[in-house]
């Protein structure tokens, strides 16, 4: 499991239904590409973050592709409180089926001021592009500004 700093997260909205998130960690790629038609994974990745910026001891967020997707599962380090250990994985289920045969793509370890940071601004980015109308073009509807307003109440102290 990498324990460092070297992680960092882009996650672009694109038009019709669809994301990318590119995770980097230890100079490591890993590129995710998340359907929006199965429900809303960036309010749930949000309200995960909200939860353990809350004190949550895990989260989970599921982003369905077609087929498969991934999983994030997050757990407070019993030792050290204010870490996150993060497992991301891959399956091929298809929406509606059981999860299985999940396969770790990686696992690393981060504060959670780090990890909640990533997160907000990349939401911030997508909030504020979205104000402008061709960005919004066929992207309306899909963005949680209530979570949103939540999680930004936590950087706004």
């Amino acid at each position: 499991m990498y324990d460092g700093d070297d992680v960092d997260l882009l996650y672009v909205l694109s038009p019709h239904g669809w994301s990318t998130c590119i995770l980097f960690v230890d100079k490591r790629t890993y590129e995710l590409t998340i359907s929006h038609v199965f429900g809303d994974p960036i309010g749930d990745f949000i309200e995960a973050t909200i939860a353990l910026l809350k004190g949550a001891l895990d989260v989970e967020a599921t982003w369905w592709d077609e087929p498969g997707g991934n999983r994030w599962k997050i757990m407070r380090n019993s030792d050290q409180k204010h870490r996150l250990q993060i497992t991301l994985t891959e399956f091929l289920s298809s929406y509606g089926d059981e999860i299985t045969q999940e396969r770790i793509l990686v696992e690393f370890e981060i504060k959670i001021s780090h990890f909640s940071t990533l997160v907000y601004y990349q939401m911030k980015k997508v909030a504020a592009l979205l104000k402008e109308r061709n960005f919004e073009k066929n992207r309306s509807g899909e963005f949680p500004y209530v979570a949103f307003r939540n999680l930004e109440s936590f950087f706004n102290n």
